[in-house]
């Protein structure tokens, strides 16, 4: 090919119109021109973000009302398992005991009632638990006054008998048998009591220093007493003209024995013939005044072989007269009228110590439902209702 054909071609290519390919309109400075329903990227993310501020208020209440409905139930968690246990249920001087070391306390008396068979009965246990705490606690920091010690062998020996082993010898507790059969028992125990060793050996010790106390306030009383010798004749009535006549027939003269067989229709009188037994002051509070009690002339308020006024047993629906048959003015009490003083002599000496503590209680309706709802989720075996006392609860019972 020559020089000057290429030249024409050349030429010939100048010379056609040039065709512009149209370019789409955009902002200077933006970096995308792809086109999407008439907007550039740009814009779309510019619309995207107006969208999302007029969203923003609805999605801030929807995260408010989420939020308000995941706090209930924590509220709720809150209240029943994380600040009740922990709240103030009893102070002695600078030792405090929460809501749950009462529920703990009483589950561990729980789980001893169960373990012996014997119903547990919730109904007055958080009182009696507070009562009890404070009785321990109070003996607990007594202790060094009176020269009571408990030390932790013997509170090894007092769980040993409470999962039922008690060692004869000193061998025989040393033995590794011996050893390995309690660590399995009270293993056992702890996963059933669900409660630190700790926290259940420190009931144990301040129960044993309240024990100890005890017989610090059994040895100042007298065991040689005055004492009244009692019977008892049940009616159905309250009929005066029967009363005259048990008063007519017992200063006669006749035998005591044949007078209760002839009025009394207690179901037992054949087997006891009404004796109740003698009995020092102190042991009922009810009758204290009227068995012991003397009129301005220094007479007997009840005289000897004179049936008392008629008492109502509401219980049974009948009507008891209490006999004085004879007084001693020195007889040595019975073991179980001396356990009954030893309790009502504590019981004194702890109101008198109270005043000498700074103490706190707390004790509502809320706490009382609170910590009985938690025992009975852990009770194993139904509770049961009280089984009344026989015949001779009016003179058995001690006074407070």
């Amino acid at each position: 090919m020559s020089t000057e054909d290429t030249s024409e071609d050349r030429n010939e290519i100048q010379d056609q119109p040039v065709v512009e390919t149209p370019i789409p309109d955009y902002a200077a400075g933006q970096r995308s021109i792809t086109v999407r329903g008439g907007k550039t990227r740009r814009q779309m993310v510019v619309d995207k973000q107006s969208k999302q501020r007029k969203a923003r208020p609805f999605i801030i209440v929807a995260v408010i009302v989420l939020i308000g409905l995941l706090a209930i139930p924590v509220y709720a968690y809150f209240q029943n398992y994380v600040f009740p246990p922990r709240e103030l249920a009893l102070r002695v001087e600078g030792t405090k005991y929460t809501q749950g070391d009462v529920v703990n306390f009483i589950r561990f008396n729980q789980r001893m009632s169960e373990q012996l068979g014997v119903p547990f009965e919730v109904g007055n246990s958080l009182f009696e638990a507070l009562q009890t705490l404070q009785e321990n606690e109070l003996a607990f920091q007594l202790a060094p006054k009176h020269g009571i010690t408990v030390t932790p062998g013997e509170v090894d020996e007092r769980l040993d008998s409470i999962l039922g082993f008690v060692a004869v010898t000193v061998a025989e507790r040393e033995s590794k048998e011996y050893k390995d059969n309690v660590e399995e028992a009270k293993r056992q125990f702890i996963h059933r009591i669900g409660l630190d060793e700790d926290v259940f050996r420190d009931f144990i010790r301040k129960s044993m220093f309240k024990e100890r106390l005890r017989t610090v306030v059994a040895d100042t009383i007298p065991r040689v007493q005055a004492q009244v010798h009692l019977y008892e004749i049940v009616s159905l009535y309250n009929n005066p003209e029967e009363r005259r006549a048990i008063e007519r027939d017992l200063k006669s003269g006749a035998p005591i024995d044949s007078i209760i067989l002839n009025h009394s229709v207690d179901p037992n009188v054949q087997r006891d013939h009404g004796e109740r037994g003698w009995f020092p002051f102190g042991i009922n509070a009810e009758t204290d005044a009227l068995l012991f009690g003397l009129d301005g002339d220094g007479n007997r308020l009840l005289p000897v072989r004179t049936p008392s006024t008629p008492r109502h047993d509401e219980e049974n629906n009948w009507w008891t007269y209490i006999v004085v048959e004879e007084v001693s003015d020195a007889r040595e009490v019975d073991e179980a009228n001396f356990e009954a003083l030893t309790t009502r002599g504590l019981t004194m000496f702890f109101n008198e110590e109270r005043k000498n503590f700074d103490l706190h209680m707390v004790l509502d309706s809320d706490i009382y439902e609170w910590v009985n709802a938690q025992v009975r989720l852990s009770a194993l075996i139904p509770t049961a209702t009280p089984v009344p006392f026989g015949g001779q609860e009016l003179f058995q019972r001690a006074g407070s």
